[in-house]
């Protein structure tokens, strides 16, 4: 679609000061070697304005029929620093009116878009130059301008074409231009049934600082939009929802930013609002003639309806010239006879056609409105168009048929038509039966919300929910009486018709879950817990086998040894629960750090690492000595500790290829042998065998009787044990128990208490 400049009316203040630059200037004696030419471009003597060439479309005379032809200055023009411009020519033309065309185009982009500055179409205007000046502002502050003369002709009419001289585009220093507005309107009065969406592109060196469109309904008083959106400089205007029918007339009006505040114009537009049908593609290639006294006196075109609905207006594009003048037309809306116009559907009546010297090819507007009651609720087939009272009347045609178009003839028989007439049509929205459909919301199952999602507007509703009810509102809420599957079924109606059934499968779950779940070992020994319990369930409880346990519904949990753990999920709903077990194999564990200690003479201190492997069972070690930095990988090193003696906390990291247990850690305190060693008798106990599988011995040193005996998990949990003392020693069995370490806490007579590690393996 061509774009339009619309600088109708432009409100131009001039200062008192400016700086004016010719940017290029050709008067065509000289030769052509800043153009490129193609068709019949070139210049000729015939005419001239100043010197004794031009420039001519086609200088040999006559123009050709069926060309689009270009004269384009080659090389484009810095335009930056400008603030205006305008081009300046001499012009005579012979084009033939309404058909044939020539457009002044520029480009800011160096011809990669073109816009449509001006317009020359008329016949007959070769006895004097016209001295025209097209202002350019809308291209300024663009370093690849370029101009073009682009001529366009149809299948017919040949004339002398257009000639031009003097030409020159003029830069200026000072924005004296208005907003250059262009807007794509849709052609021949076309619009929207909702609202219509108008997108205008308005630009200007100085910045645009408003812009507005104003709009009327029937003529009616004037209203005022501002921009829905803009985008850079596309700016949207939304002119409401109208009845169908009515004819709607908008333009825009632009403000720059300059110190002038200058303003721009647009022409005013045309739409009818509502359902806009067109069978044809809008190109005229050719006229046709109807007489009343001729053999063809009415011609019609086949509109197809899609649904029911209001016809409130005909367009039929009619044509004019000085030479075929056209008279009234009678219009007519028939019904479908098997394919050819019928019976009347409304009283013919006379109009007289819009077309005219100026726009010789301007859509006939019908307004059918006074007419509804008897246009109402039509559907299918309808024809549309018009017999010849008095006189001739003519009408635009493509070359080529669409099957739609008829003639009548003066015995009052129709024909089916060879070429394509423009006959539209615009109606209320198409009304349709519905088509049912409907979703709906389980989530307080058994109880479900149904909702209505027919289409076409229904205004009745029959609901089976196949479990012995019924509805008839729109949107139920129904509680199903027990579990199962239930197949819901849903009949739409309104005035137009009523649908088919809509049925689908709506599940009821109203019991206990059933419990699930699916152990992911990907990352033995940390296990993901894939639940899908079936029924809904509310809650879970895990119990991991371990001593661990969880209330989410997807936990992921890690094992500290390896072993077959048996890990149960109870899944329950406000209907009850269920549980279910599944044994998960953990092959992969952590190392166990321990180790025990001797001290030999000058505070030299061997380490005897009695690690449990993990699994993998390679087990790399830091040991940590408490004494600054020092450290060491070894498996059972030796630490030569201060002779000042004191206490030291050493500790044992193990790992493996899964990761790095937690330390283990152990004071170790040291005599100072600096002032010699202590008389006080070390107590001994010994525990072994250490680590241990089953049976477990602690002998007490002479004199000391153990009165109490407790066993500890590592993380402080008391170990249900059972010693017995057998001949001044205590043993117990920890067969049955988890690998790890454990501290057995000894009393004596005295009270005191003392810890020992013990490893259980």
């Amino acid at each position: 679609m061509r774009k339009l400049y619309s600088l109708l009316v432009a409100v131009f203040f001039f200062a008192s000061s400016f700086a004016q630059t010719t940017v290029f200037t050709d008067d065509f004696e000289g030769g052509l070697g800043a153009w490129t030419l193609t068709g019949q471009w070139g210049t000729t003597t015939t005419q001239a304005y100043n010197g004794s060439n031009s420039l001519a479309d086609s200088p040999a005379g006559l123009y050709n029929n069926m060309q689009t032809t270009f004269a384009t200055i080659t090389n484009s023009f810095d335009l930056t620093s400008a603030l205006d411009a305008n081009v300046h020519m001499r012009t005579k033309f012979d084009i033939e009116n309404g058909f044939d065309y020539c457009y002044l185009e520029m480009s800011d982009d160096n011809g990669s878009t073109w816009t449509i500055i001006h317009t020359f179409n008329g016949e007959n205007n070769l006895t004097n130059w016209t001295d025209l000046t097209v202002n350019a502002g809308g291209f300024v502050g663009n370093s690849q301008v370029k101009l073009r003369f682009r001529f366009y002709t149809d299948a017919a009419y040949q004339a002398d074409g257009i000639f031009i001289d003097s030409f020159r585009i003029v830069s200026d220093t000072v924005d004296n231009a208005p907003p250059l507005i262009v807007h794509n309107p849709d052609p021949h009065f076309e619009g929207q049934a909702d609202t219509n969406f108008r997108n205008v592109t308005i630009t200007d060196i100085s910045g645009v600082a408003s812009a507005i469109m104003t709009y009327n309904v029937d003529a009616g008083p004037q209203m005022t939009l501002t921009p829905y959106d803009t985008n850079g400089n596309v700016y949207t205007f939304a002119i409401p929802p109208q009845q169908a029918g009515a004819y709607v007339d908008y333009s825009i009006t632009a403000v720059d930013s300059a110190p002038t505040s200058n303003t721009s114009f647009s022409e005013i537009y045309q739409y009818v609002a509502g359902n806009y049908i067109s069978h044809d593609n809008g190109v005229v290639n050719t006229v046709a003639n109807f007489t009343s006294a001729g053999f063809l006196t009415g011609v019609a075109n086949r509109i197809t309806l899609d649904g029911n609905s209001t016809l409130t207006t005909a367009l039929i594009r009619n044509y004019v010239d000085i030479n075929n003048p056209t008279d009234s037309i009678e219009i007519h809306v028939w019904s479908d006879n098997n394919g050819n116009p019928g019976t009347d559907l409304i009283t013919p009546f006379n109009v007289f056609p819009d077309a005219n010297l100026l726009e010789p090819q301007r859509m006939t507007r019908v307004d059918l409105r006074p007419l509804a009651s008897q246009l109402d609720s039509l559907e299918g087939d309808i024809f549309i168009g018009f017999e010849v009272p008095n006189g001739s009347a003519w009408v635009c045609q493509t070359t080529g048929t669409n099957n739609r178009g008829k003639t009548l003839n003066n015995t009052g028989n129709w024909a089916n038509a060879t070429t394509t007439y423009h006959f539209r049509a615009v109606t209320t929205e198409p009304a349709f039966a519905p088509v049912a459909d409907y979703s709906y919301d389980a989530a307080n199952d058994p109880t479900i919300v149904f909702t209505d999602l027919s289409t076409n507007n229904p205004n009745a509703w029959l609901w089976d929910f196949d479990d012995g009810t019924t509805s008839t509102v729109q949107n139920p809420t129904h509680t199903f009486p027990q579990s199962g599957t239930y197949e819901v079924c849903l009949i739409a109606s309104n005035a137009i018709g009523t649908s088919d059934e809509h049925c689908e499968d709506v599940v009821i779950t109203n019991g206990p879950p059933i419990a699930s779940f699916n152990p992911d070992l990907t990352n033995d020994p940390t296990v993901f817990f894939d639940e899908n319990s079936q029924n809904n369930p509310t809650s879970w409880s895990w119990d991991f086998g371990d001593g661990n346990s969880s209330t989410q519904q997807e936990p992921t949990h890690t094992y500290s040894l390896a072993d077959d753990y048996t890990v149960c999920l109870i899944a329950s709903n406000q209907y009850g629960s269920d549980t279910t077990c599944n044994v998960v194999s953990i092959d992969n564990q952590l190392p166990i750090p321990f180790f025990e200690y001797e001290v030999l003479a000058n505070n030299i201190v061997s380490f005897d690492n009695q690690t449990a492997a993990g699994n993998p069972p390679q087990t790399f070690y830091t040991w940590y000595f408490g004494t600054g930095n020092d450290s060491s990988n070894a498996v059972n090193p030796s630490h030569v500790y201060p002779n000042t003696g004191g206490t030291f906390e050493v500790c044992l990291k193990a790992s493996n290829a899964i990761g790095s247990a937690p330390l283990y850690c152990a004071d170790l305190e040291l005599e100072n042998l600096v002032v010699g060693m202590s008389e006080a008798q070390l107590l001994v106990y010994t525990i072994m065998p250490n680590p241990a599988t089953d049976l477990v011995m602690i002998e007490a040193p002479e004199g000391r009787t153990i009165t109490q005996i407790r066993l500890f998990s590592v993380d402080g949990k008391l170990v249900d044990l059972q010693g017995d003392q057998v001949q001044g020693q205590v043993q117990f069995n920890v067969n049955g128990l988890q690998q790890g370490i454990y501290f057995v806490e000894l009393q004596e007579a005295d009270g005191t208490r003392l810890k020992l590690p013990l490893v259980v393996q």
